[in-house]
């Protein structure tokens, strides 16, 4: 199987999902946007602000390139990860994607007063919510392809990495 990828919205729960997978598989976790953030030696919104979303984007795909090279990992990543081509090729040909897929009012209350998500920044409260929803519309076409798309409802981290782990044993002869 390679790798396990969990795609999907920030704020959907990708990290705290993932290391519970990770736990529960025996598998070492990794998140990519923690590997930008090594790289760069900056916090993400500071990457932004000093570099730009576009040299964001290559430390990304640079991480993605190096946990591709690996195997047998639980990878979170970046919300807009997938929609590199480049990305997208490399993961689904190192293993099985999974999409934590969560409702606009869900990401949104989680992501209220997260000043640390430079995609939303300088919005509040409607106008934040309905830049969710613009950014959710675009990437959600990308995010379906995943091989398993996980409806999350706003369900405890635990309980949707023990459907995936269930599933994954199901569909993908999980080692």
């Amino acid at each position: 199987m390679g790798n396990i990828y969990l795609i999907g919205f920030m704020g959907a729960g990708k990290s705290v999902v993932g290391r519970r997978l990770s736990a529960r598989l025996g598998r070492p976790f990794c998140d990519t946007d923690e590997l930008v953030v090594e790289k760069a030696g900056l916090p993400i919104p500071e990457i932004f602000s000093r570099l730009g979303e576009a040299a964001f984007r290559l430390l990304e795909a640079e991480a993605v390139r190096e946990v591709a090279g690996k195997d047998g990992l639980v990878v979170a990543l970046g919300g807009g990860a997938p929609l590199r081509e480049e990305n997208w090729g490399l993961i689904r040909k190192s293993g099985v994607t999974v999409y934590l897929k969560e409702a606009p009012e869900v990401l949104f209350a989680r992501l209220s007063g997260d000043a640390g998500r430079p995609l939303l920044s300088g919005t509040e409260g409607e106008a934040r919510l309905r830049r969710i929803k613009v950014l959710l519309e675009a990437r959600e076409p990308r995010y379906l392809e995943a091989d398993l798309v996980i409806s999350c409802r706003g369900r405890p981290p635990e309980e949707i990495a023990a459907e995936i782990e269930e599933r994954l044993r199901g569909c993908k002869g999980l080692r």
